[in-house]
């Protein structure tokens, strides 16, 4: 791909991101080990607000067994500009769904003019506020 083309699909994906965008709070996530040697993820320093487009995927719910029972997952992707800064576990919130939390899953290959994320929306459990892993 040129420079030209690329600077023109870079200009595509602002002008997509800016008819419907979504500015959050990325954080990161650090393993720890426990003394008993089992991982745990503890929220890390969030980085600066970025603006992205959030896509969702289905308009389903995949229900997901886990040991507090069932959890129910919506898939979305995010797409950002080609600097956003992202990184797999990275996790946001957004004021629309309180008792939610988004999990960044993976970071598609991608191409030089835009960032483009998998993304996990994790729903309340059972009426109660779910607890980031």
């Amino acid at each position: 791909m040129s420079d030209a083309e690329i600077a023109a699909q870079t200009r595509n994906t602002a002008a997509f991101i800016a008819l419907d965008p979504t500015v959050i709070e990325l954080q990161p996530q650090v393993e720890t080990i426990t003394p008993s040697g089992a991982r745990t993820m503890t929220p890390g320093t969030a980085r600066d607000p970025q603006t992205f487009k959030l896509i969702p995927m289905t308009f389903d719910q995949r229900p997901t067994t886990t040991p507090d029972g069932v959890e129910r997952i919506i898939d979305y992707h995010l797409l950002g500009m080609p600097d956003a800064l992202v990184e797999v576990n990275d996790i946001f919130f957004m004021d629309d769904f309180p008792n939610d939390y988004f999990l960044v899953v993976a970071v598609s290959d991608g191409h030089q003019y835009e960032t483009k994320v998998l993304v996990e929306r994790h729903l309340m459990k059972d009426g109660l506020q779910q607890v980031v892993p």
